[in-house]
Parts: C-alpha cells; sequence; structure tokens
C-alpha cells in the first residue's frame, strides 16, 4: 500500500512541519531539529521524546522572557509518554523550558502563533511535494523535490544528503528519522 505525505510549502512563511503537524523533538541534548516554531491559530503540534529523563516543557525561560497573551501550558513527554499532540488557540508568541533542568537554553523553544491561514495564499506561491512508501525499506521516493533534502536522526543529527527524487534509503537502521526539505520536515519510518 502506498502512504503519501502531502507537503504545502508556502515560500514566504517559515513553518516547520512533521508529517501533518509541526513538530519538536525534545532530549537533554536539545530541542530539534529547531527551537522556534512558526504555526497559525488551531494547528496542533507534535512534541516527540528524543531521549534522558522526563522533559515536561513548561511556561518561560529562566533570562525572564514569558508567553504572551497567555502562559504555555506544560506539555510533558518521557520514555512512557513518547509523544504529545497538542493545538494554540491564541495567537502570540509562547516561551517554554524543560522543568527538570530549566538552567539549560538548549532545551529552551519559542512558537510564535500567527492569526491567519492558508486560504489567502496565491497558488503560484506554494510548492508541493509528496513522498512514499512510508515505512520505507529500500527506495523512498520525493516528488516535486527540486533541490536538495536531508535525512536526520531523532537527536538532530544528519545522516543522510539527499540530491535525486529517488533516494536509496537501504543502509539506514530500522527506525524513525526526520526528512527535512528546506525549512519543512516530516517524520520517516525506516522498515
Amino acid at each position: 500500500m502506498k502512504t503519501i505525505t502531502l507537503f504545502i510549502i508556502v515560500i514566504s512563511t517559515s513553518l516547520l512541519s512533521f508529517g501533518q503537524n509541526p513538530s519538536m523533538t525534545i532530549a537533554h541534548t536539545g530541542i530539534s531539529p529547531n527551537t522556534e516554531l512558526t504555526i497559525y491559530v488551531g494547528d496542533s503540534i507534535d512534541f516527540f521524546y528524543g531521549g534522558g529523563g522526563t522533559h515536561p516543557m513548561t511556561e518561560g525561560w529562566q533570562s525572564g522572557e514569558t508567553s504572551t497573551p497567555i502562559p504555555f501550558t506544560t506539555q510533558t513527554v518521557s520514555n512512557s509518554i513518547p509523544s504529545v499532540t497538542f493545538a494554540m488557540d491564541a495567537p502570540g508568541t509562547y516561551y517554554f523550558h524543560c522543568g527538570t533542568n530549566p538552567s539549560n537554553s538548549g532545551n529552551w523553544g519559542k512558537i510564535t502563533v500567527l492569526d491567519s491561514n492558508l486560504a489567502g495564499v496565491p497558488e503560484n506561491q506554494m510548492i508541493y511535494y509528496t513522498f512514499y512508501p512510508n515505512p520505507a525499506t529500500d527506495i523512498l521516493t520525493i516528488e516535486g523535490l527540486n533541490d536538495t533534502a536531508e535525512i536526520y536522526n531523532l537527536i538532530g543529527e544528519k545522516v543522510m544528503d539527499i540530491n535525486s527524487s529517488i533516494v536509496d534509503i537501504n543502509a539506514l537502521p530500522k527506525g524513525n528519522y526526520i526528512l527535512k526539505i528546506g525549512e519543512f520536515s516530516s517524520i520517516l519510518i525506516k522498515n
């Protein structure tokens, strides 16, 4: 069965998306692939557990930045809670950190929530990507790839550069990866 993941990329917008939801992977070594995320009101966000102990991502930074207009609601990932999905319903800027290690600035994150959506974006400002199969075993096909892409492991280390729409991933160990095309990403499962 062929599974297709569709990316809608808006050239003027900086969104980071894993699968259908923008995401961050949280580990003791930091937040990957980026510590900042821009989304629209009502979009769901995925936090993934990337290693270490429990990560209760909670309001503010130790350096004094706080969320507006409301505090960030604590979201916790751990070995026993490998992912959590939540939505942001109010536009604003949300600052959060790992409550178990608040001084580790590598675990400080920021989410900017915008009050508009893609409905008014002209078709000529969108780029479409699909990739399949997912899960994949040997060969991955990326339709619409005109540039380069990368594959990262879940702790943010680049494991492969991609320069072609047909990619041999046979050498990758089984597991979950992040397929990144420009500023946009999705989860890739290697069987």
